[in-house]
């Protein structure tokens, strides 16, 4: 069972066993899967009949994402989230 920093200060939460490199790089990776996502599926011009199962594909992988990093990083797929409420609330314990 994973065991998450219990603070109400924190906007994004990284398990204890994770360090704040191998969190950063799980948000990287993630957030590659989803941008190549949408790019094969719904941008790519030479997509062909692909096309048709982007709004599919995109859902899943970002069901997947938040199933597999959620428990590790809070699985935001997106830095700006984590940071932006960061700035806001001036708190910087998980950076």
């Amino acid at each position: 069972m994973l065991h998450l920093k219990n603070t109400y200060h924190n906007w994004i939460c990284i398990d204890q066993g994770v360090s704040v490199w191998n969190a950063f790089m799980f948000e990287i990776v993630m957030t590659f899967g989803l941008v190549y996502i949408v790019y094969a599926t719904a941008v790519d011009p030479k997509k062909g009949v692909i096309g048709t199962i982007a709004p599919l594909a995109i859902g899943f992988i970002v069901g997947a994402n938040i199933l597999a990093g959620g428990g590790f990083t809070g699985g935001s797929m997106n830095l700006a989230v984590a940071f932006g409420p960061a700035v806001i609330s001036w708190t910087w314990n998980s950076y």
